[in-house]
């Protein structure tokens, strides 16, 4: 995941070549809009790199398939309105956008902002294919170390593989 000004500073291609030669393979620019995508996804798509288009959960119905339409690998279905950040529980938009998207798609739907624990990552596979955690992940790296981020991992797989 990164911003589009860095894509932008890099240059489509170069940006584009330069993860692939990494070994990335797909890439989540948040801050693009799907109108202004036309060029960083022509190049991503020649380089073999797969974007990932977030759909908001105050996108029209009209929206979604073409968010749909220019997504590889899967939809981030965001899963609330506000900053990223753990929350005590699973917002309901969340699993309402997954519905919404899950209805008119057969590509993955992953939900992410919002999914703080193993407890709301089982809940949101209930309808979604899977989740997408930052911010609960980074606090267990920041405060304990990569031993407790593996655990949590696994914790959330087992929580996840359940449903």
């Amino acid at each position: 995941m990164c911003y589009y000004n860095t894509v932008h500073h890099a240059g489509h291609e170069r940006f584009a070549n330069s993860l692939r030669e990494a070994g990335v393979c797909a890439a989540i620019v948040p801050d693009l809009p799907l109108e202004e995508s036309g060029l960083w996804c022509a190049a991503a798509d020649a380089s073999g790199i797969e974007t990932v288009m977030l759909a908001a959960p105050t996108a029209p119905d009209d929206r979604l398939p073409r968010i749909i339409d220019r997504c590889r690998g899967f939809v981030y279905a965001v899963g609330l309105l506000g900053v990223t950040g753990e929350r005590d529980t699973l917002a309901t938009s969340a699993l309402t956008l997954a519905k919404r998207l899950k209805a008119i798609t057969e590509m993955p739907v992953l939900i992410g902002v919002g999914v703080s624990d193993a407890q709301q990552a089982a809940e949101a596979c209930t309808i979604a294919d899977g989740v997408v955690q930052g911010a609960s992940v980074m606090r267990r790296l920041i405060e304990e170390d990569a031993d407790a981020v593996g655990e949590y991992i696994a914790e959330v797989r087992k929580a996840v593989d359940q449903c």
